[in-house]
């Protein structure tokens, strides 16, 4: 009985000191702030500035990087407005994967780490794959879809 607490004492201890340090090489790893801004007449440099806006809160901005329909919009703004009210999001980080571009549309696929405690025995990292849909208007860039990322705020 003794030696079977002795296991579970590590097994618990090994899995709650692994959650630590995935969570800790998580956070320390480069940030945005620490990666060059890429060309905002790019597809990767208008999703990079898109998500940067989020992050910093700056909805105004996030939004002037959108192109939907004024429908799709007005949802987007009021479930952002609700959930912006419901205080601090989870962290989050976003790393640009593969883009293509042809002629007036591009592809940008995003990997989005989501950070949310759940427990000791529970995963905090959740891992999204994300692909960004732009239309050329002019000389820029907008995202047409998805318009709606309500899970990191």
């Amino acid at each position: 009985m003794r030696s079977s607490r002795r296991w579970l004492f590590t097994f618990g201890l090994a899995i709650g000191v692994l959650i630590i340090v995935t969570v800790a090489l998580v956070l320390t790893t480069a940030s945005p702030a620490d990666t060059p801004l890429l060309p905002e007449d790019t597809p990767e440099g208008t999703v990079q500035r898109f998500l940067l806006a989020i992050r910093d809160g700056d909805y105004l901005a996030a939004d002037s990087y959108l192109s939907p329909t004024i429908d799709d919009k007005i949802t987007y703004d009021l479930q952002r407005n609700r959930l912006a009210g419901s205080g601090e999001g989870p962290g989050w980080k976003a790393t640009l994967g593969k883009s293509i571009v042809r002629d007036e549309e591009a592809t940008v696929d995003v990997t989005v780490a989501v950070f949310r405690p759940s427990g000791p025995f529970g995963n905090s990292v959740r891992t999204h794959q994300v692909t960004f849909f732009l239309k050329k208007e002019g000389t820029s860039w907008s995202i047409t879809s998805p318009v709606n990322l309500w899970w990191l705020y």
